[in-house]
């Protein structure tokens, strides 16, 4: 099975969120942490095979509205990123697990990834304190936001 380094980890994000949405971002200094602090949604999803896996998306206001918006082909200030939080990062772990799934596959195994789902503020802390103590994480930043996302044996 092939792996994953941190930086394609922020490959894939930043080529899935300006693919998706248009949105160029770069690599945050922010930590993980202080993104979760201020993120209005956070969601999961599961990658099963010969090992389990789990994606986990975090996004700031800013950053769900800059997403939203450019998905929707709409103005950021016409987002309201308490109504489309949830929807935008369900959809964007969606994404990012299909694009590891890809990048994970072997010759002699087979990945399936799950439904993505929302998570609370506890678990998604959880999830980012897996991905420190063995994982990846990858943070970056847009004109308003910030987004984080880890990745981690489950």
């Amino acid at each position: 099975m092939t792996t994953v380094s941190t930086q394609d980890l922020h490959g894939l994000v930043t080529n899935a969120l300006e693919r998706m949405a248009f949105v160029f971002t770069e690599r945050s200094v922010l930590s993980a942490g202080e993104v979760l602090a201020q993120s209005v949604a956070h969601a999961s999803v599961e990658l099963t095979g010969a090992r389990r896996y789990v994606v986990t998306v975090s996004a700031t206001p800013g950053m769900v509205q800059e997403i939203a918006s450019g998905m929707m082909g709409c103005d950021p200030h016409e987002v309201d990123p308490d109504d489309h939080g949830r929807a935008v990062v369900t959809e964007l772990a969606n994404v990012l697990g299909g694009e590891l799934v890809v990048q994970l596959q072997g010759d002699d195994s087979a990945l399936c990834i799950g439904l993505p789902r929302e998570v609370a503020d506890e678990e998604a802390g959880r999830r980012y304190d897996l991905a420190h103590a063995g994982g990846l994480v990858c943070t970056v930043d847009c004109d308003d936001g910030s987004l984080s996302v880890s990745f981690a044996g489950a």
